[in-house]
């Protein structure tokens, strides 16, 4: 994704030329990147994976990792649960992300290919989140730390900062830790990655050093509003007809400040949606003057995902804890396992009291 235009490409050279002046100057701080670089230091071979449902955050993380341990000489490579998502798929261009399904029948090549790995889990402190991947690295007995920056219980081998807007943040202070220069293919997975999970740099996590990081991969020849569409803007025309059956079923509490909708597979048929039909619902019902709090939740074959939004100080991640999920203050999700309509039940009841 190139700039077009002279006055676009003199921005970029703006941008580049501050970054070459101020970051210099700069000096990571974070204690994580210390235990990090211990990790790294110790071993050569490296699995890098995130959690299911992999989103823009988890794939840039492990693409901006992936780059810095080969500057290291290190031998890496990325496995997650799932295929990169089609609307993502300009972020590994080179197809660096595999997928289990690819090792469906040759487990012995994944037996092998994972022995003698040190894994690092981005995105995510619960091994469980990994669900396949997880399980076949803890079967083999490869030894494990996370990277993260949500706020998790600590533990030995969490490496863990709330404090980071996103994970990808936290892998581009990895590359100042180590005063490496950021490899160009690493530049845009990084920035799509923190435009994701900062909210285009508007959630309250967003800081200084977050607009630091975000400045200097523009300086890379990055085109914001492209990438911009490119995660926001970049939906099927059938996306309003599922929009509409989505709001129709919608429970909207205007004097309590809450929105709850719930998605069945009923509301996907004869509708082409691709691969990811219910990304940025929830952000959407937040779009709304009185709405504080916004919930979609979703059946599955098994029970049902939801996705928590809010605004302020409506703390969804400890609504989420209660049913053994977890996230942000502003942004959690949880999943529960057994009867859709017995789940859905409690879960609605919770959040019609939680304001």
């Amino acid at each position: 994704m190139q700039p077009s235009g002279s006055q676009e490409s003199k921005t970029k050279t703006i941008s580049r030329q501050l970054s070459q002046k101020i970051l210099p100057h700069y000096r990571p701080f974070s204690s994580i990147l210390k235990k990090i670089r211990s990790y790294i230091s110790k071993n050569q071979k490296f699995l890098l994976t995130t959690h299911v449902g992999s989103d823009a955050d988890g794939i840039g993380s492990e693409l901006g990792l992936y780059y810095l341990l080969r500057s290291l000489k290190k031998e890496v490579w990325i496995l997650n649960n799932e295929p990169v998502p089609l609307f993502l798929s300009f972020m590994d261009p080179d197809g660096l992300v595999h997928h289990i399904q690819e090792y469906e029948n040759k487990q012995e090549e994944l037996i092998e290919k994972l022995r003698g790995s040190f894994v690092f889990i981005l995105d995510s402190s619960e091994p469980e989140r990994s669900e396949k991947v997880a399980e076949a690295f803890l079967k083999v007995g490869c030894p494990f730390a996370t990277i993260d920056h949500h706020l998790v219980e600590p533990k030995k081998n969490y490496c863990a900062d709330p404090s980071y807007a996103a994970t990808a943040e936290i892998i581009w202070d990895l590359y100042h830790f180590y005063s490496i220069k950021i490899p160009p293919k690493a530049a845009l997975p990084l920035y799509v990655a923190l435009v994701s999970d900062s909210g285009n740099f508007r959630y309250p996590k967003s800081s200084l050093r977050t607009h630091l990081a975000g400045g200097e991969l523009l300086g890379y020849g990055l085109n914001s509003d492209e990438i911009f569409r490119a995660i926001y803007e970049n939906q099927p025309a059938d996306r309003l007809r599922f929009l509409q059956r989505v709001l129709k079923k919608a429970e909207i509490n205007k004097e309590k400040g809450y929105v709850i909708a719930e998605i069945k597979p009923a509301m996907y048929r004869k509708l082409e949606l691709g691969d990811t039909p219910n990304e940025g619902v929830v952000n959407l019902l937040l779009g709304v003057r009185e709405i504080r709090l916004s919930a979609v939740i979703t059946k599955t074959s098994d029970g049902l995902k939801c996705s928590l939004r809010s605004r302020g100080d409506v703390d969804v991640a400890s609504l989420a804890k209660r049913f053994g999920g977890g996230g942000h203050k502003n942004a959690a999700g949880l999943k529960l396992v057994g009867s859709y309509r017995e789940q859905s039940k409690k879960l609605k009841e919770a959040i019609r009291h939680y304001l």
